[in-house]
């Protein structure tokens, strides 16, 4: 039988449990956003978890942290092996002889290193979710978490085109775009574990003249520059043939600006680029203030990706009211709707005879102003933040 002491002193202690669970129910969901390259590396996926983190701190339901492989501001730097120093070291012969195959290896190291050294911070802040855009690098998060007995979920922003078998392990799915959510909903991944949430973009027009922001990238009143915004490589983005179909054109009014980041591709593609293009051709790593700088001050954007998920540069170029030419593919369709168009990029000549036609027939600017209006209603960071921070908290149980 129990004593009077303990049934008297059972009280407080069961009153100050109660009180500790209603705490911890109203307390902010601890989200750990996470980048092995940022820091590093200048790519979408870099870009859009900064920009998702800094629109979600401000939200009291979350106490949110971003997680980093170099120095960003406002992040906790993560010890690993940066793949571009296994590049430019240890791997460097190697890469001579199968460049992919070892910036993929390299790449995965970074990952796994990383994962290694961001376990001593999961530890200590106790992040009820982790979200990442890296599927090789939530396979390790969730051996570790599961090694280990931790408890937080494992969200991945499929933006890479990770198939469904890819995906299905992890506790939620972020889709960029609705084809992806139904290819997996037909794969079996259940519907409540997905949600179709694009990344939103931001675009900030400089507040210099555009012909003083023009002069500051070499192009003169009558130029014609064209600007791609990503990744330098050939397999996916297709860098080589935006360089042949430019130098198609038989017009040194005719530049090309290319804003992105290196790959194990980028070597080649320099090359190219000169021989065929000479000083038509800029390579540049920007922030975003400067990619905003380079599609103010550009005629045309393009991007040549026969399959693409989503890409925020393709949004920001709308937002900047900027004519683009595009393939018409899954990514391209959600983001411009009725305004994607049909050029068929896969076809020789069809990229310069589409820049030939904007140069010679460029839209009305009520025409680009109409197609900002409809991407930004659709892509806002507002609306687009709000339904982030339901989903996210909606694991928390």
């Amino acid at each position: 039988m129990q004593s009077p002491f303990t049934m008297e002193s059972s009280f407080p202690d069961r009153y100050k449990q109660i009180a500790q669970t209603a705490e911890a129910a109203d307390a902010p969901l601890r989200l750990a956003m996470v980048s092995c390259g940022l820091g590093h590396v200048n790519r979408g996926f870099e870009v859009s978890t900064a920009r998702w983190y800094s629109s979600l701190k401000k939200d009291p339901r979350l106490k949110v942290r971003l997680f980093s492989g170099g120095t960003y501001p406002e992040s906790t730097v993560v010890a690993n092996l940066p793949r571009d120093f296994l590049l430019r070291w240890p791997l460097f012969i190697a890469s001579l002889f199968n460049k992919r195959r070892v910036w993929e290896f390299a790449y995965g190291a970074e990952m796994v290193t990383f994962a290694i050294g961001l376990l001593p911070h999961l530890i200590s802040f106790r992040p009820d979710v982790v979200w990442t855009k890296e599927a090789p690098f939530g396979y390790v998060l969730i051996f570790f978490r599961d090694l280990l007995k931790l408890k937080f979920k494992v969200v991945i922003a499929n933006g890479g085109g990770f198939k469904p078998n890819t995906i299905k392990l992890f506790d939620f799915v972020q889709h960029l775009q609705p084809t992806s959510f139904e290819t997996a909903l037909s794969f079996g991944i259940p519907r409540e574990k997905m949600q179709v949430l694009p990344h939103f973009a931001r675009y900030v027009k400089p507040e210099a003249p555009r012909d003083q922001v023009r002069e500051e990238f070499g192009l003169r009143e009558d130029d014609f520059a064209v600007v791609v915004v990503s990744a330098w490589n050939c397999y996916h983005k297709r860098i080589d043939y935006i360089i042949n179909e430019v130098a198609q054109i038989d017009d040194p009014k005719v530049k090309l600006i290319l804003c992105g980041h290196p790959e194990p591709d980028t070597a080649y593609l320099k090359d190219l680029g000169k021989k065929v293009l000479g000083d038509r051709i800029q390579w540049l790593t920007l922030p975003a203030e400067g990619v905003h700088k380079a599609l103010y001050a550009s005629d045309c954007y393009v991007i040549a990706s026969i399959d693409e998920v989503f890409g925020a540069a393709t949004v920001e170029a709308a937002l900047a009211e900027k004519p683009i030419v595009c393939h018409p593919n899954a990514g391209t369709k959600y983001i411009l709707g009725n305004y994607v168009g049909d050029t068929d990029l896969s076809s020789p000549g069809a990229l310069a005879a589409a820049l030939l036609h904007v140069r010679k027939n460029p839209p009305t600017a009520d025409r680009l102003k109409e197609i900002r209006n409809s991407v930004n209603s659709k892509f806002s960071e507002e609306v687009l933040s709000a339904q982030f921070v339901e989903a996210i908290v909606g694991l928390k149980n």
